[in-house]
């Protein structure tokens, strides 16, 4: 039988879409090739459909897109595992949804580690979209297994989705690069941080570059410090078997930390592209270092949560200094903390402006630009102002702009519609990884030998990380 791409294979057909598609090739030997493309349709296969992530993240992403109509006609979603409950329980194991949408869902059993099994996925659409929500170390095999099957031979039609983690450390991040490398193009490579897809981080580039107000600030000159906060309220709230494989370093400081870094950073793009986008975040995460004041935290009890080593070092705090060693920032110190049951949890930038050459009022000087992006994501401009009365003192004026949440996206929503058109705008770039893979990769050295102190100290749940030794590194703005 030929496939819809012309060429003798054998076609395997999901019993659901059985009859669509003898319609389909009825009416195709009769059309000319150009009439057949417009009638040939695009799928995603979703790798792990039985896990968590597609259940809570990728099928309601999906579900809000066809919603919208924004999903091309006769789009296929392909769920497939190693297990089989069949595809009627799996559709059913998703949750609510309308008949109209899980008519256009189907499900098959395959392995990414067994060639054979792999070749039953559809090989009849004309364009698709293979995300592995898989386990880390399966990424290497189910790339090699998927271009075995042939399905990953036209890079114009067919792209990969990974999930970070990607790679454990510089070395193993190197090595599937290199796996990567050899079987695909980079342009067929969307490798996924959520942050990357939330309006509130990509609202980072659209202030910077579309205000003449704020651009000429924004360097070395008038800016006396940055930092950035990630932190949480919660422990590890059941995902402690993963954590103590990640910590805070790798979960949070390699790469949603430092992306959020190099938007900052970055230079302007020559233009907003994804090739010139990645460019410069590129060239600032090369020029980023780390600095001398680093300390690795771990919260009290930690040990004591399920599948925890008892004598663990994994830390789930970090706070320190990093530079960007480069015209525009030498010398700016980026002050960033991350940590799990801090007193308050958010995403947020501080740009801390310098005094006035001349200082005319007393007082501290509190000129500040924060963008918080989650949670209820907003923009402050902070300034000192003469405070009403007959003396010269200063009060602190605030212009806020509070981001319209009814109109936000999830970033699993963004991200999805960009992977199925072609667009890697809001996708990591293999050079990205390994430049944060190398900033990092100091604070995940373990034993007698390492260059820096990597063994935690002990916090207390509710405080900013171990204050002996946080309070040295700046001046903090704690967020509220």
């Amino acid at each position: 039988m030929n496939s819809f791409y012309g060429s003798p294979r054998s076609l395997f057909v999901p019993p659901s879409h059985l009859e669509d598609l003898k319609v389909k090739m009825t009416i195709t030997t009769q059309m000319t090739t150009k009439e057949m493309e417009q009638h040939t349709s695009k799928g995603i296969v979703i790798f792990g459909a039985t896990g968590d992530l597609c259940k809570k993240k990728l099928i309601p992403a999906l579900y809000k897109l066809w919603e919208k109509k924004l999903l091309p006609n006769n789009f296929l979603i392909t769920g497939c595992s190693r297990r089989d409950p069949g595809v009627q329980i799996w559709k059913e194991s998703l949750g609510e949804y309308p008949a109209e949408f899980l008519h256009q869902l189907d499900y098959i059993s395959a392995d990414l580690d067994n060639v054979d099994t792999l070749r039953h996925l559809p090989n009849y659409l004309h364009d698709n979209t293979y995300f592995l929500s898989v386990p880390p170390e399966r990424y290497a095999n189910a790339i090699i297994n998927l271009k075995e099957t042939g399905v990953l031979n036209d890079p114009e039609t067919s792209r990969v989705v990974i999930e970070k983690p990607f790679g454990y450390d510089y070395k193993s991040a190197d090595n599937l690069s290199t796996v990567v490398a050899r079987h695909l193009r980079e342009k067929q490579v969307y490798r996924i941080d959520h942050y990357l897809g939330k309006d509130t981080v990509n609202n980072i580039l659209a202030t910077r570059f579309s205000n003449i107000l704020l651009e000429p600030l924004w360097n070395r000159q008038y800016i006396e410090e940055i930092q950035i906060f990630a932190t949480e309220t919660i422990g590890c709230e059941g995902r402690s078997q993963y954590y103590e494989t990640a910590g805070a370093v790798r979960d949070m400081l390699q790469n949603h930390i430092l992306q959020v870094l190099a938007l900052v950073a970055m230079e302007p793009p020559s233009k907003m592209s994804a090739k010139e986008v990645r460019r410069e975040k590129t060239k600032v995460l090369a020029a980023t270092r780390l600095g001398t004041n680093l300390i690795l935290g771990q919260y009290d009890g930690y040990r004591n949560e399920e599948g925890v080593d008892p004598n663990s070092g994994t830390p789930t705090y970090f706070a320190g200094t990093l530079f960007v060693d480069n015209w525009r920032w030498e010398g700016v110190p980026f002050n960033v903390m991350t940590g799990k049951k801090m007193p308050y949890g958010c995403v947020e930038v501080v740009i801390k402006l310098k005094e006035p050459p001349l200082k005319l009022y007393e007082g501290e000087v509190n000129d500040r630009i924060v963008i918080r992006l989650q949670p209820n994501p907003h923009l402050d401009i902070r300034m000192d102002i003469k405070a009403p009365g007959l003396n010269d003192d200063l009060e602190l004026a605030t212009l806020t702009h509070a981001y319209p949440q009814e109109r936000a996206i999830d970033g699993y929503e963004k991200l999805l519609y960009d992977a199925i058109n072609n667009d890697q705008s809001h996708f990591v770039h293999a050079e990205e990884v390994m430049e944060s893979w190398r900033i990092v990769d100091d604070l995940l050295c373990t034993g007698t030998s390492c260059p820096i102190r990597t063994v935690p100290y002990l916090y207390m749940g509710g405080a900013w990380g171990p204050s002996h030794k946080t309070q040295f590194i700046t001046n903090w703005d704690y967020p509220a």
